[in-house]
């Protein structure tokens, strides 16, 4: 996996993130955007309902509704151009891109993370990951492998190293292929419930880490190998383009999220390895959802929030209120007073699933006479805050920054480090199968500093090869994980 061409990384931590206006987003299925035709048909829904962001599904399950390899090979993505489409090269993510650029709409490519298939039968038959890696596909908690309908598809463990570094060439190849993107979106980035994700490779590095580090529950584990991901996902991104957004959809409901499904997009936020996050705030009961709001608000995260709500008709109709409907339990109408919440406690926006759930029967025109006129969106981006996430100099102390050189002329390996404080700094080198290989601390000053290390592992020259960096301070507190490549040094 080629995540890192020259031995160099470098992670932004962003303290902040400031919305220039209330973002107001949809879901858009890959159904929607199999055309011109219908792309240029949503851009201008989007458009005439207000709308700031387009969250544009291009990976489905393992497929691509975009151009692979667009840039070049450095991330290598075998995924097929999705079965969605015809076979006539249009690329729906190009032509939105090309379309909604001009009206100063953000794209975000929304890829899939986690969920491999379809349920169908015959499409389940020829999907890449089905055909090709059906080792990969996870085990129940008797040891069985899952089946197609248990959830929307087949998962892939996240315990499989070898699937977390395909899933990273993915995306990052989408990134690389397209620098105008706006930002990528994570969703399903997480097991499919708590009785899944006990495939037996990830039962023997549970068992392995237990062995040489101490205690760990099993849901500990589950959760430290998706934040993990996250982690890795966002620093191979944001070295490709400093400027994207990375966002994910998580599940509102915290205690679900972080039990059933793994997901505890609270540390992500706390870490700051996300710049968005995205809880699906899809509850039918309005006291529910304000609870999930209230849990929300009480990270003090509100810039970095944008709620998802509900948009579609359970039975496939139109969110249009209809009177003499007695089996309508929801409707354009339960969307008002949550979005009047939703402003009411100030989040960063406001995202609708999906496009084709609340276009129906003219329900998203509705909706904005309702709480997107122009007069209420001016109103409302008044008091929003400015959105920037490049990094300026006098920001420069608050940020981490890494990298490990070295080849085969020189006699060390260089460690290069940007500081956020002062402090006693432990930096340690590990394997991908969770193997401590060297250790060093030393009291390092805020900002720039240069350590040496002669490679020397067990009385041995470190062979080349990629490694995991861990640096983090002594008293403890957030670690940083670096993936590096070790090319080798001088024998002399």
């Amino acid at each position: 996996m080629r995540l890192v061409s020259a031995v160099l990384f470098v992670l932004i931590l962003l303290p902040s993130l400031l919305m220039s206006a209330e973002i107001r987003a949809l879901w858009v299925m890959p159904w929607d955007i199999t055309s011109a035709d219908k792309i240029d048909e949503m851009i201008e829904d989007a458009l005439a309902a207000g709308q700031t962001d387009l969250f544009i599904e291009v990976r489905y399950r393992a497929d691509a509704l975009y151009t692979q390899n667009r840039k070049d090979d450095t991330f290598p993505n075998p995924e097929p151009r999705s079965y969605i489409l015809a076979d006539d090269g249009f690329d729906p993510l190009e032509y939105t891109i090309d379309k909604a650029k001009p009206h100063r709409l953000r794209v975000h490519a929304w890829v899939v993370v986690f969920n491999a298939t379809p349920t169908l039968p015959s499409l389940v038959e020829i999907n890449h990951i089905f055909r090709n890696h059906y080792d990969w596909i996870t085990f129940d908690n008797n040891r069985r492998r899952m089946t197609n309908v248990e959830q929307f598809g087949y998962f892939i463990d996240p315990g499989i190293p070898s699937v977390q570094d395909y899933v990273l060439n993915v995306l990052c190849d989408i990134v690389n292929g397209y620098p105008e993107l706006d930002g990528l979106h994570l969703d399903y980035i997480r097991y499919p419930d708590a009785s899944l994700g006990y495939h037996p490779i990830s039962v023997e590095r549970y068992n392995n880490h237990r062995v040489q580090y101490g205690h760990l529950t099993w849901n500990q584990w589950r959760t430290q190998l998706i934040t993990e991901f996250m982690q890795r996902t966002y620093l191979a991104i944001k070295q490709i383009n400093p400027s994207i957004i990375v966002s994910a959809a998580v599940i509102a409901n915290y205690r679900d999220a972080t039990i059933a499904y793994a997901q505890d997009w609270r540390d992500w936020l706390q870490k700051g390895i996300v710049d968005c996050l995205y809880p699906m705030a899809y509850h039918l009961k309005m006291s529910e959802f304000t609870k999930q709001l209230e849990f929300m608000k009480s990270l003090e995260q509100d810039s970095r929030i944008v709620v998802g709500l509900r948009a579609w008709d359970a039975n496939g109709g139109s969110l249009m209120p209809f009177r003499f409907n007695s089996s309508q339990r929801y409707s354009v109408l339960d969307l008002v007073p949550r979005i009047a919440l939703i402003r009411k406690m100030e989040f960063a926006g406001i995202a609708l699933f999906s496009y084709s759930g609340i276009v129906k029967g003219g329900a998203l025109r509705y909706l904005s006479s309702l709480c997107y006129t122009p007069e209420i969106l001016a109103a409302v981006d008044a008091s929003s805050n400015a959105f920037n996430i490049d990094v300026s100099p006098e920001d420069l102390p608050q940020y981490f920054a890494a990298q490990i050189s070295g080849n085969a002329s020189s006699v060390h390996y260089q460690l290069e480090l940007c500081l956020p404080y002062e402090d006693s700094w432990v930096w340690e080198l590990w394997t991908y199968g969770e193997k401590l290989l060297f250790r060093r601390k030393r009291y390092y000053p805020q900002g720039n500093v240069t350590d040496l290390w002669d490679g020397m592992v067990d009385g041995a020259q470190i062979e080349a090869g990629t490694y995991i960096l861990r640096v983090y301070p002594e008293e403890g507190g957030y670690q940083y994980y670096i993936p590096v490549v070790l090319t080798g040094l001088s024998s002399i």
